[in-house]
């Protein structure tokens, strides 16, 4: 799939979705051919389902495997999730790009618990989840969700549910305050300061 990573994350936040479906194997209204095509269904059937594929996306001079995610509401289509894989795109890459390539945009950056993970909210649209590892945050998943809905129960937003299940950053003093004096959580979060808040 000739397709590159920016170009994916350039199509999530035009358009709130992945575009580029037949170069993705995707069809999404028509869940029998995205079983045909090598999707599988994940967990048990559900009103929410999903499937998922893997798929090879080129990335600088090379190549990685991520893993497409499309989420239904029964049969009905919602979005396009993907899942990047351990150490791929770091967390400071991603807000260095946005600040140069969607600088209107608004970025709001969440925590769980701790300084360990959390997610990159952009808009109203797009969610990056990100984990720490070492000294970095990498981006481990994309998620979306639907502008609207035809019924309240098949409505689902990104940014909803980031907000529901996460606590906004702080400023940075209180950032430094959380990684409790350890040196690599320290260094994770000072390479992400210089865009707290979106600035």
């Amino acid at each position: 799939m000739d397709i590159g990573l920016y170009d994916l994350l350039d199509e999530y936040l035009t358009h709130g979705d992945l575009v580029s479906l037949a170069p993705l194997g995707l069809f999404p209204d028509d869940k029998p051919r995205m079983l045909a095509e090598g999707f599988e269904p994940v967990g048990a059937p559900a009103e929410f389902n999903m499937l998922e594929k893997d798929v090879s996306i080129r990335h600088r001079r090379g190549w990685f495997a991520a893993t497409l995610k499309p989420f239904y509401y029964g049969d009905r289509y919602i979005s396009t999730g993907l899942a990047l894989p351990w150490r791929r795109l770091r967390l400071s890459s991603l807000l260095r790009w946005l600040r140069t390539r969607h600088p209107a945009r608004t970025r709001v950056l969440f925590h769980l618990v701790d300084a360990e993970q959390g997610a990159l909210l952009v808009g109203e649209t797009t969610a990056f989840h990100f984990h720490r590892q070492g000294r970095r945050y990498y981006v481990t998943t994309i998620e979306t969700g639907s502008a609207a809905g035809e019924k309240p129960s098949w409505h689902y937003s990104a940014a909803q549910w980031v907000r529901r299940l996460m606590s906004a950053f702080g400023d940075a003093g209180t950032m430094r305050a959380m990684a409790d004096g350890d040196a690599q959580v320290l260094a994770a979060l000072a390479e992400i300061e210089p865009y707290f808040g979106g600035d």
